[in-house]
């Protein structure tokens, strides 16, 4: 379906803002800087959410986001 492709404009900001979060934080290699202590330091306590969902917002294409 197309749908599942298309998010709401509010959404698409807020991930944004997630992957904008994941970039400054994220380090791979790093265990102090993986992608669930990105989500559980900086992530959650802003937009609060379950971790299925901000890997979804993480592997989000930019293609999505219009």
């Amino acid at each position: 379906f197309e749908y599942m492709t298309r998010h709401h404009p509010n959404t698409c900001e807020r991930i944004k803002r997630v992957q904008e979060i994941v970039k400054q934080h994220y380090e791979p290699g790093n265990n102090q800087r993986n992608y669930r202590q990105v989500w559980r330091l900086y992530v959650n306590p802003v937009y609060p959410m379950c971790y299925h969902t901000f890997l979804s917002y993480v592997r989000a294409k930019p293609s999505e986001l219009s």
